[in-house]
């Protein structure tokens, strides 16, 4: 797999000749932008991903240093390749140490160029592969929500940091009513679409700072930090009114004719100081709600009927 076969690359020199040479050459292979001014560069950065920057230390309108600073506060990855004459280079290597990869000395020669863009490529991809790999460990393979691993490891450390900022926060366990019914009459493609189309519709009307994970089956969980009970309860309502409005294909087959759920709650600490607490509890919520109606929210103490 060509991880870099769209890499992009930015040029920002004042001398304009050699940003042009360097652009033009490597232009043949990737993707390039070419500046003399890092108001203009910065300003493109925000629009693109430039996974290379290859930069002077003499800009039209600021220090090379200045804009390779501003330019990693953007993408913090970005790799960067100083490029100056030998007197220059000299002079600023204690500044430049820190936050360059990679040095070119003028006036560029195309084998130098070479080496040091085979290093800042070799780079860049191995941090892609990890990139992936990771996203591949702490996703579900087919609703690309989060997985039951993930979701571990996110709840102790939630746990950790509601007692410590001492804050609540809630979870919420939501279960697809008669799926297997769906599942048996449309057939498992069908069943596999509605799961897949479910869980961008969770993460779609969750909050910025909430986390969705496929638990187990038609099973999810939706992580909410910062979060009481009662708070919980408004969102797990808004969540059954964004899934009553939505067409589903096939909801025909579910006995009311549409898509229903069930939701049970758990709020730390109020239900629990455990992650097995929490999850049990959230579990035997959903499964009393599933029992008593259709498209129901239950929760210690208290049940509401939609």
């Amino acid at each position: 797999m060509d991880l870099y076969s769209n890499l992009g690359i930015l040029i920002v020199d004042k001398n304009e000749p050699t940003c042009h040479k360097i652009g033009v050459y490597l232009s043949k292979k990737y993707w390039v932008w070419t500046f003399n001014a890092g108001k203009e560069a910065l300003a493109k950065l925000k629009q693109v991903q430039a996974d290379i920057l290859i930069s002077a230390l003499k800009l039209k309108d600021m220090e090379g240093l200045n804009f390779i600073k501003k330019a990693k506060k953007i993408f913090p990855q970005i790799y960067v390749i100083v490029i100056a004459s030998s007197p220059d280079l000299s002079k600023k290597m204690e500044q430049l140490k820190d936050i360059a990869y990679d040095f070119i000395t003028k006036p560029v020669d195309e084998k130098q160029l070479n080496l040091v863009l085979k290093r800042a490529v070799g780079h860049q991809q191995l941090l892609k592969k990890k990139e992936i790999y990771k996203e591949l460990s702490i996703l579900d393979h087919l609703t690309k929500v989060y997985n039951r691993r993930y979701l571990d490891l996110m709840l102790a450390r939630e746990i950790e940091r509601s007692k410590r900022v001492s804050r609540p926060f809630s979870l919420l366990m939501v279960d697809i009513d008669n799926f297997k019914e769906y599942n048996d009459k449309n057939g498992h493609p069908a069943g596999d679409s509605l799961l897949k189309r479910f869980a961008h519709l969770l993460m779609r009307s969750s909050r910025i700072l909430d986390s969705v994970y496929r638990y187990g089956g038609d099973e999810f969980l939706v992580l909410l930090p910062e979060t009481s009970k009662k708070d919980a309860i408004n969102l797990s309502q808004r969540i059954q009114s964004v899934v009553k409005e939505e067409k589903f294909e096939g909801v025909e087959t579910f006995p009311r004719k549409r898509l229903a759920i069930s939701i049970g709650l758990a709020c730390f600490p109020e239900d629990g100081f455990s992650t097995e607490a929490l999850l049990s509890l959230a579990d035997r919520m959903m499964f009393k709600a599933k029992k008593l109606a259709e498209n129901k929210i239950c929760f210690l103490g208290q049940s509401l009927i939609h």
